[in-house]
């Protein structure tokens, strides 16, 4: 059994965060200094903290700010994104039930949310918690139940990319947890763009918490990675975070911001919440737009 957790539409400030009231206060902050909205030419990419930041109107194809959008860099669980589309175009089905076994800890991360080793529920309960809350096991055990193993799985993530024009892009597992997973900004518009795509991407990635309950183990709860879409105080369509030391804080997203779909990519980003401050910058900035 699944039990999704909706959070009410109106949070107090008690009911938010510590990190994310902080991040709301920062962010109220830098606005308070900076009028100017973003730059179509990219002349505000100052005002954003990740060392790649690369915000485009997608149906216009704008480029609102770019800095460092193709630079190669590791990408850490944005991978997990990829991976979501390999599973989701796998055939395998989604009902059919899938067990966590020993093989598929992520012995390097150090994650907080994990599922016990034994859990068995079906594949599509595996893909959401590997999606929103990133969880790396999940995204083994789904690697390594596709037909040719893990060593096919990451073949075919390849493949996509190759087949979606992501030039920059290489994988050379599922989770991301390899520094050698790299991608560029520009790269990682389209695979955004690929996600939309797929209605249970976007719906697994945008969940804010829920239990997994598999009739064995204590109910086993997760949460988003991602305070804005667990806050619900921005229009989310798609997202996925990512963190490993040699990528940085990583962020991906599509909003709707005033009636525009807008992508954004953040990596790179140093300190926990730089990224989603980035964020909410950018959806200000486009609001202050007439």
């Amino acid at each position: 059994m699944e039990q999704i957790l909706k959070p009410s539409a109106h949070l107090s400030i008690g009911e938010i965060s510590k990190d994310m009231y902080k991040l709301l206060i920062a962010c109220a902050i830098a606005l308070t200094f900076t009028n100017a909205p973003v730059s179509a030419k990219g002349r505000q990419a100052e005002d954003f903290h990740s060392n790649i930041a690369y915000v485009v109107d997608v149906d216009s194809g704008e480029v609102l700010v770019d800095r460092n959008s193709l630079t190669i860099s590791p990408i850490a669980s944005i991978s997990k994104l990829m991976a979501s589309i390999v599973v989701l175009e796998s055939g395998q089905g989604l009902a059919a039930p899938l067990r966590i076994e020993r093989e598929d800890i992520a012995w390097q991360s150090s994650a907080k949310w994990k599922l016990k080793v034994g859990t068995e529920i079906s594949r599509k309960r595996v893909l959401r918690v590997g999606l929103m809350a990133s969880e790396n096991r999940a995204i083994n055990a789904l690697a390594r139940s596709y037909v040719g193993g893990t060593g096919a799985f990451v073949a075919a993530m390849n493949l996509k990319a190759k087949e979606l024009g992501m030039a920059h892009t290489h994988f050379i597992e599922p989770t991301g947890l390899s520094p050698q997973n790299v991608s560029t900004a520009q790269d990682l518009v389209l695979l955004l763009q690929e996600s939309m795509r797929y209605p249970l991407i976007q719906e697994f990635s945008t969940t804010e918490k829920f239990n997994i309950v598999d009739g064995i183990h204590a109910p086993q709860p997760f949460v988003n990675t991602n305070p804005i879409v667990r806050n619900e105080i921005m229009d989310v369509l798609v997202q996925k975070t990512g963190y490993i030391a040699a990528a940085g804080r990583c962020l991906v997203m599509e909003a709707k911001i005033k009636g525009r779909n807008i992508a954004m990519v953040f990596l790179q980003s140093k300190g926990k919440n730089t990224r989603f401050k980035d964020a909410l910058f950018a959806k200000a900035a486009l609001e202050k737009i007439q």
